[in-house]
């Protein structure tokens, strides 16, 4: 299938990736892993799943076409990036999202799988859920957008991430240069029983997530640091990127001083908080 379009491409922000707008779709380059996520795609949108963008085909330079969706991305950090109710909802939008695919069986299985053990396949783990890859509108997350790293996982994994990166649990010295505000650092804990009750975390899957954070942003780490020395696209680049970010040393920071305990008292919202301080 094959789409072409007269209106004039726009440079976008696309991380890892070239992307560019043309009208109300956006072109990325393909990579071996792209059938799978199509077929993603395709299954949450007959599934009637409305946070994630439409595949509609390749375009003549051989770019996958996806529908723009509407919305803004809260990132970098500013105060909308701050309301507790855009973590709520991007906690529920991530539960629909599991929900929708946990009983599908992907027709191919080519995905780019993450270079670390991540645990049990429960669900297709978009496995970068973070503020620069959320779309929201009136401060409600109504879709995630780059889906190239999604491949089997535990659905704790990828709320672990959104944890790390939207409460945020990031090391205390790094807060500020990743601009994120002051005020933050104190809302954490309520921030984190959003995010639980928003997901609607049971019992089991609250203490998973404890256990699941120090491990997660450690794969990230490890993540970057292996896929930066293949040379893969984007990820090099990455790796380079100025401090605190540089050679994945947020994540480092972090992992050393993010050590929650899983234990399941109504307290673990603040203690998981609390520990990364």
């Amino acid at each position: 299938m094959t789409h072409s379009e007269s209106a004039s491409p726009e440079q976008l922000n696309g991380g890892l990736n070239e992307v560019v707008r043309h009208g109300t779709t956006v072109r990325r380059p393909l990579a071996p892993w792209s059938p799978a996520v199509h077929e993603l795609l395709r299954h949450l949108e007959t599934s009637g799943f409305h946070g994630a963008p439409r595949f509609l085909g390749i375009d003549d330079q051989r770019r996958e076409i996806l529908s723009l969706v509407p919305g803004a991305t809260p990132w970098p950090p500013s105060a909308g990036l701050t309301d507790i109710q855009l973590v709520a909802s991007a906690a529920r939008l991530l539960r629909t999202y599991h929900d929708t695919v946990a009983d599908w069986t992907p027709p191919t299985n080519t995905w780019q799988t993450p270079p670390v053990p991540t645990g049990p396949p429960e669900v297709i783990c978009h496995n970068d859920t973070a503020p620069w890859n959320l779309i929201a509108t009136d401060g409600i997350v109504t879709a995630f957008v780059d889906w190239d790293t999604a491949a089997p996982g535990p659905r704790m994994w990828d709320l672990a991430y959104l944890a790390y990166t939207l409460i945020p649990l990031a090391a205390p010295e790094n807060l500020g240069p990743m601009g994120w505000p002051a005020a933050v650092r104190d809302s954490r804990a309520d921030r984190m029983k959003a995010l639980r009750d928003g997901y609607g975390c049971t019992t089991v899957q609250w203490v998973e997530l404890l256990a699941t954070v120090t491990v997660r942003i450690s794969a990230a780490y490890d993540t970057m640091r292996i896929w930066a020395a293949e040379n893969r696209p984007g990820w090099r680049a990455q790796w380079n990127q100025p401090a605190p970010w540089d050679h994945g040393n947020g994540y480092s920071a972090t992992s050393n001083t993010c050590a929650p305990t899983p234990t399941p008292s109504e307290s673990d919202a603040a203690q998981i908080a609390i520990s990364s301080r």
